[in-house]
């Protein structure tokens, strides 16, 4: 096996370090569209937990007690 000279090392580093950059932004990328997701979702649970908080405590009924309509 023939000994790599210093300038094929270094070549074979830049295109490692291109493949790293590559790879650093598309990981970059997904992580911006997830964080994007999650304060949309967190936005959402906010203006469901404020419809929830306005309609007030639910009546609780006693499904035993109650007759269906067709008696």
């Amino acid at each position: 096996m023939a000994k790599k000279t210093d300038q094929q090392r270094i070549t074979e580093m830049e295109m490692e370090l291109t493949h790293l950059q590559r790879d650093y932004e598309a990981l970059n990328e997904v992580l911006l569209a997830q964080q994007k997701t999650i304060d949309h979702l967190q936005r959402s649970i906010v203006r469901l937990e404020s419809k929830v908080d306005a309609t007030g405590e639910a009546e609780v009924r006693d499904a035993e007690s109650e007759r269906p309509p067709h008696y």
